[in-house]
């Protein structure tokens, strides 16, 4: 058992970099190879299967990974700069997430022909347009630099808010239907505040604590980034506790908090945790792409396929296109920034974590 614990490790961490490594020498997207390896050794050849060699560890190690990705991507969320990139990026995170979310929503049910339930879960991680694969795309291609900023900071933001958004719908999908009454709403909404308000004042507690030891500098250097990721780490699973994915909540907003207390010493931090998310977005698309079911897969119908159209060729287009109305944005700014939308490693791990949590809650299948 151990043995196949190591080899499965061995594979995802050196599959997952390799193909890094040949992505950047030869200038192609990341996620193209690491989608493809995945499969290639999982549901193609047989010699990956991360269920059975990690058992029920799977699920938490994928989401102590997670915790560490948002966690690094809210420290990208910088309110002042986010103000100053203008009015069409401000539109893009605070009026195209919600229109995204119910188009999402509405899409999956009459088109999927999904429960409202399972529907509204596909409609918020719908609006996670993930920086893991954005700002490699930006890297690699040669942008219109508005547009380029467009995309990113969209990334950027809607990447943490998309979690934080999945986590309470989840959550209000398998806590509703184990309560009944007229308190049924005002008990769960109460469940709701203690998770979310526990994780959020976590998240700001920890990044007012880095602050204030950083700045007397009662932290070693070597020490520092340890300390973030522990605190990282503790921000998503004590919430947890409370919670179910309310740790999503937590490392986010510490993350977020830690970014705009402008802490010294974390921009040149960030550079060895950017390695590490490099190391974790690798073996997670490698491990979520070979656990596949090849019999699933085969089973794909006429809805999930007609779904899949209408959210990159309807719902992100129209979303985009309603929220940058009457804008500074040109017409072919919005037609160019409608059109990108890929979904990163946070979109597809919280996929992976809501999957079983919805079937544990009588939403098998989706209907």
């Amino acid at each position: 058992m151990e043995q196949g614990v190591a080899t499965a490790v061995l594979c995802i961490v050196a599959g997952g970099i390799a193909a890094q490594v040949i992505a950047s020498r030869f200038r192609i997207p990341a996620i193209v190879l690491l989608l493809g390896l995945g499969f290639l050794v999982g549901p193609v050849l047989g010699l990956l299967h991360p269920s059975q060699a990690f058992g029920p560890n799977l699920r938490p190690l994928i989401g102590l990974a997670v915790a560490i990705v948002v966690f690094e991507g809210g420290l990208a969320l910088d309110f002042r700069e986010l103000r100053a990139a203008g009015e069409g990026v401000l539109r893009l995170t605070a009026i195209a997430l919600p229109i995204n979310f119910v188009l999402g929503t509405v899409a999956a049910h009459l088109v999927g022909g999904m429960l409202w339930g399972p529907s509204a879960v596909f409609g918020a991680i719908l609006v996670v347009t993930g920086p893991t694969v954005i700002l490699p795309l930006l890297r690699h291609a040669r942008l219109e630099r508005r547009s380029a900023a467009f995309l990113r900071w969209e990334a950027i933001v809607n990447d943490p808010v998309g979690a934080i958004l999945t986590a309470i719908v989840i959550e209000i999908l398998v806590g509703l239907p184990h309560r009944s009454g007229e308190e049924a709403v005002t008990d769960l909404a109460l469940h709701l505040a203690e998770g979310a308000g526990a994780a959020a004042v976590l998240g700001v507690g920890s990044a007012f604590l880095v602050a204030w030891a950083f700045r007397r500098d009662l932290v070693p250097e070597t020490l520092k980034t340890p300390l973030l990721l522990a605190l990282a780490l503790v921000a998503y699973a004590v919430p947890n506790l409370l919670m179910h994915e309310a740790g999503l909540i937590g490392a986010t907003v510490f993350g977020i908090a830690l970014a705009n207390l402008h802490v010294p010493g974390i921009a040149e931090l960030r550079r060895f945790k950017e390695a590490l998310v490099v190391l974790l977005v690798s073996c997670l698309f490698v491990v979520l792409t070979a656990d596949l079911d090849l019999t699933v897969l085969g089973k794909l119908s006429l809805p999930v396929i007609a779904l899949t159209a209408t959210t990159l060729f309807v719902v992100r287009p129209a979303a985009l296109w309603l929220a940058t109305w009457r804008s500074d944005l040109t017409w072919r700014e919005r037609l160019f920034v409608g059109w990108i939308g890929p979904r990163g490693i946070v979109a597809a791990a919280v996929a992976g974590l809501a999957g079983p949590r919805l079937s544990e809650a009588g939403y098998a299948g989706g209907t």
